[in-house]
Parts: C-alpha cells; structure tokens; sequence
C-alpha cells in the first residue's frame, strides 16, 4: 500500500507522514525512515541528527536509512508489520536528475533520460505496492509557483509531474498538506 502525501515548504507534510506511519505499523515492527537529504555541509549534518533524534523520542521504533538512489535495494529489510517512510521523493529524483553534473555531463538533456528514470522510479514503486507493507511517499508540490525561465527546472519540472502522475496512480491514498491541515484527495481503501 502506497500513501502519497505531497505539501509546500513547512507546510506540514513530514509530521504527518509519522503520524501516519505510526498508525500503520504492527505493534513489534519498525518504521524504515528513508531521508534523501544528502549530508552537504555541517549545518545540514546538524538538521538531520536533529531530525534522527526527534524520531528516536517518539513511542515507536524507527530505523534511519540515507540513500539519495536506489531505494528499492532497501526492500531487503522491509517485513510485514512494518511502515516506511521516504522523506522526500523531491530529493531523490533531484539526485537521479543531476548526478551527472559533477563529471560535466548533463544527461536530463539526452531523450532517454526522462523515460528511463521514470520507468526505474515506476518499477519501484509497483514493487512497493504489491508487496503489502505500508509505504508513505512525502514530495513536495512544486506546481503552485511560476514556470521559471530556465530550461534544466523547466525539465526537472516536468519528470517531477510525471513521476506524481504515475506514483498517485497506483497509491491507495493521497493527500495534499497545507499549513499543517492533511486534505485527502484520492481514497481507494487502505487496510
């Protein structure tokens, strides 16, 4: 079962992801917190533990995985009765979509690229759904500002919209977060 939830900046999204996982797990399993932030400078480094020892406070158990790719080598430790939290999908397709930067390479440019990712992201998460075990996605909703000018966001953009299309496809559940009030948008029955 996947649970969508998607919100602007601070708008709440994340604190009701665990409120939702907590609901979700069985009384002996584990909340798998998967955070995509990568650890790019102490103040960063900082938000993170902080955010880790937040979780570690609360009545349920949860176990931080940092991956900014390749979620699904994670399924390996997921069990029934277990939750999982992905915090945030925003991340991770940013990380897919820039990772060849560094090496000079822009590859969000090549017609495959798009298709490609999309099409690994889909497989992922069809995985995810038949596998039973409760799975809450937090994105962030970056359709309510401008269009920007620049062709990299203006693509960056467009896989993002794909990728929610495709993802609220197959969710039982999704949910749009404003100023910390969850408004349920799709219902297709969550056990």
């Amino acid at each position: 079962m996947i649970i969508f939830i998607t919100g602007g900046v601070r708008s709440g999204k994340s604190t009701f992801a665990l409120q939702v996982a907590e609901s979700k797990v069985g009384k002996s399993g584990v909340i798998h917190y998967i955070a995509t932030s990568k650890r790019s400078d102490s103040e960063m480094d900082e938000r993170i533990n902080r955010h880790i020892e937040e979780r570690q406070l609360r009545d349920k158990n949860y176990v931080t995985h940092e991956t900014s790719t390749h979620i699904d080598e994670l399924m390996v430790h997921f069990k029934k009765g277990d939750a999982v939290i992905l915090d945030c999908l925003t991340g991770l397709v940013t990380t897919y979509f820039f990772s060849s930067i560094d090496k000079g390479l822009e590859l969000w440019k090549e017609p495959f690229f798009s298709k490609q990712l999309l099409e690994r992201l889909s497989n992922t998460f069809v995985d995810i759904q038949q596998s039973g075990i409760p799975f809450i996605v937090v994105t962030n909703e970056l359709f309510e500002d401008m269009i920007p000018n620049d062709v990299s966001t203006i693509a960056f953009m467009k896989v993002m919209g794909s990728v929610h299309q495709k993802l609220v496809s197959l969710c039982n559940q999704a949910y749009l977060v404003e100023a910390g009030i969850p408004i349920l948008k799709k219902d297709v029955g969550v056990g």
